[in-house]
Order: structure tokens, then C-alpha cells, then sequence
């Protein structure tokens, strides 16, 4: 069975990338998260205490505003694809789907930047 080839019009080729790049970054991110929450501490000592703890460490707001933003932004572009594939090329309705998708995305990240900013404002 071969791999499907990637798509050839530019807007899916930025889909495809993303979808992969940030599918790689999840892998990472969300394994290491789930590492340090549930195999290297017992999961009955996660409480406020814990998570204060942890975020008092840059490293850890980073890992965590980035798992947050690469996991909204897989989401997203994941949508659209899905939108782009399935909707029928029928004048200006999907586009303005795929417009919303792209308007509320970045509105998400602009919020998980300022949130991880803030947070790391405060450590």
C-alpha cells in the first residue's frame, strides 16, 4: 500500500504541512506531558500544589502553551481539510467556512500566547 501523495494546490499543501508538523510536535509534547503527570508522579498528588509547582518553571508554561496551541492548530487545520474535501465547490460559501475556520484559529493562539505570557510574566 503506498502513502497518499501530498496535495498539489497551494492552500492544501499548507494544510497538509501543518497537520503533519503539528501531529509530530503532539507526539512529543503530549507524551511528555502524560510522562511527567502520570508515570513519574502518582496521580493522586496532582492538586494545586502540583500544577503551582510546575508552572513555576518557564520550561513547563512553554511545553504546556505550546502542547495547548499545536493541539487548537491541528484541530483547526484538521477542520478546514476536512471542509475543503467534503463541502462541494459550490461559489463563495466554503471559502467563507474556511475563512471562519482561519479567523477563529488565530484568535485561540493569540489567546494561549497571552495566556502563557502572562503566566510568565508572573514566575
Amino acid at each position: 500500500m503506498s502513502a497518499t501523495p501530498p496535495p498539489t494546490r497551494v492552500g492544501q499543501r499548507g494544510l497538509y504541512l501543518t497537520i503533519r508538523v503539528t501531529g509530530v510536535l503532539l507526539a512529543v509534547l503530549a507524551l511528555g506531558h502524560y510522562g511527567l503527570t502520570h508515570i513519574v508522579n502518582d496521580v493522586a498528588d496532582t492538586d494545586a500544589a502540583f500544577i503551582t509547582r510546575r508552572w513555576s518553571s518557564a520550561l513547563w508554561i512553554v511545553w504546556d502553551g505550546l502542547l495547548l496551541g499545536a493541539a487548537l492548530l491541528h484541530a483547526m487545520a484538521g477542520l478546514s481539510t476536512v471542509i475543503r474535501d467534503h463541502r462541494p465547490d459550490s461559489g463563495s460559501a466554503r471559502r467563507w467556512i474556511v475563512v471562519g475556520i482561519g479567523a477563529t484559529s488565530i484568535l485561540f493562539l493569540v489567546g494561549v500566547a497571552s495566556l502563557t505570557y502572562s503566566v510568565i510574566g508572573k514566575v
